[in-house]
């Protein structure tokens, strides 16, 4: 199974969930579902967005449990 692994990159970056809301510019309900994978499909806009937000790879957005 493929995950998300910004958990791992806020915690990396010393950065909470109210901030990633913020640079995403996106609703706190969205934020927890990608923090929880809870969301069956991710957009390659937010992908992008992630990336330049924790300026990353896509490789270190997702891990394969």
């Amino acid at each position: 199974m493929t995950r998300l692994n910004i958990q791992e990159l806020l915690a990396q970056n010393n950065r909470t969930k109210y901030w990633l809301v913020k640079k995403l510019e996106t609703d706190y309900r969205y934020v927890t579902k990608l923090l929880e994978n809870e969301t069956a499909s991710i957009s390659f806009k937010m992908i992008d967005r992630l990336c330049e937000i924790f300026h990353c790879e896509p490789n270190d957005l997702f891990k394969r449990q």
